[in-house]
């Protein structure tokens, strides 16, 4: 790659060959964005946007994705609506941008400090995160609202769907792999050894976050589970929290009485409520219980953390989020939380209504 023996002198450098090897890997695949001139100026743009603010934090200094950013994605997003760029095009773009990005810091990390190398890595791996995402998710917020726009159908419903397909799908995924790459680091200053790959862990996190923007922006949106209920709860559980062996889940019923959507559904709700408690509880012990009756799915999720404020001034994004996946399906969600005495979520979801929606 040609890195020079002091890379922090060299940023330029560093990100024009990094450019370089990303316009290489988008002719390869015959991308649309390197080979179409008046494209690839704004693409090569916002990759030289990105690398800088990963290469600054590297090397120690302080960076944050400027709101600018968001905003030009979003104008970008809609440009390239009008000019029928496919948004499998723009996903693949940044698929490779990371690969690229990721080689680029491995690199330039091994010349750094020992004592500084593992953690401004892991550092500057989360900017590349918030850098890609926070700009593909305004992108794919543009493309979209400007097609649903041509055709008629930008409906409040619609775009609520979409708030809540960001923050349960990519927001979520990305969150894992955030707090992943915190508790390896932890684990590694504190030398306690853990079961898990943490880093592998992030890198499932990131190919979901891949794979659902790949299907969300091109209209063929595949949300189907690939194992059951329990085994999707127990495994984001072992994955997000640094005490496993204090989660227990329980599905009563037959599974296969929940119609897919529904199944779907009440997955994001279950994994909202956990990564609530994970991230806000502070509790011991979290219990799930599941019990899947023919006309209706019960669920509750339990802890013995902090609990909440009372009164509460409102629901935050998440708790708005699964109140409206339950409500959409004819459901109910209540929350009952006392400061110190834990929260519990628990909903109802009748099956004969879900069913007749997912079918």
């Amino acid at each position: 790659m040609g890195l020079s023996a002091d890379p922090a002198t060299d940023r330029p450098g560093l990100i024009d060959s990094s450019v370089a090897r990303y316009a290489d890997g988008l002719r390869k695949a015959s991308n649309p964005l390197v080979l179409r001139p008046e494209l690839w100026a704004s693409c090569e743009q916002q990759a030289r946007q990105i690398l800088g603010e990963c290469i600054a934090t590297l090397h120690g200094t302080p960076v944050q994705v400027a709101a600018e950013a968001e905003l030009t994605s979003m104008a970008l997003g809609v440009q390239r609506s009008f000019e029928k760029v496919s948004p499998i095009d723009s996903v693949h773009a940044a698929r490779v941008l990371f690969d690229v990005a990721v080689e680029t810091m491995t690199e330039a990390a091994a010349r750094l400090p020992a004592e500084v190398a593992l953690s401004r890595f892991l550092t500057a791996v989360r900017m590349l995160h918030k850098g890609i995402f926070t700009r593909v998710s305004a992108a794919a917020i543009g493309y979209e609202s400007t097609t649903l726009r041509d055709v008629g159908q930008a409906s409040t419903a619609r775009r609520h769907q979409l708030a809540r397909d960001l923050h349960d799908h990519i927001g979520s995924s990305i969150g894992l792999a955030l707090r992943c790459l915190d508790l390896y680091t932890m684990e590694q200053a504190t030398g306690v050894a853990s079961t898990r790959d943490r880093l592998e862990d992030a890198r499932q996190a990131l190919r979901d976050v891949f794979s659902f923007t790949r299907t969300m922006v091109s209209g063929l949106r595949v949300n189907e589970l690939h194992d059951g209920l329990k085994e999707e709860i127990d495994a984001y559980s072992a994955a997000a929290s640094d005490r496993p062996a204090e989660v227990s889940s329980r599905i009563d019923g037959d599974e296969s009485w929940l119609p897919e959507q529904a199944r779907q559904e009440l997955f994001l709700v279950v994994r909202e409520a956990l990564r609530n408690a994970f991230a806000h509880a502070g509790a011991d012990h979290i219990d799930i219980l599941v019990s899947v009756f023919p006309d209706a799915v019960h669920a509750t999720v339990t802890d013995d953390g902090v609990g909440l404020p009372s009164p509460r001034t409102g629901d935050g994004t998440g708790l708005t989020a699964m109140r409206q996946r339950v409500t959409a399906l004819g459901g109910t969600l209540e929350l009952i939380s006392e400061p110190g005495q834990g929260t519990r979520v628990q909903l109802r979801i009748p099956l004969d209504d879900a069913g007749a929606g997912a079918r």
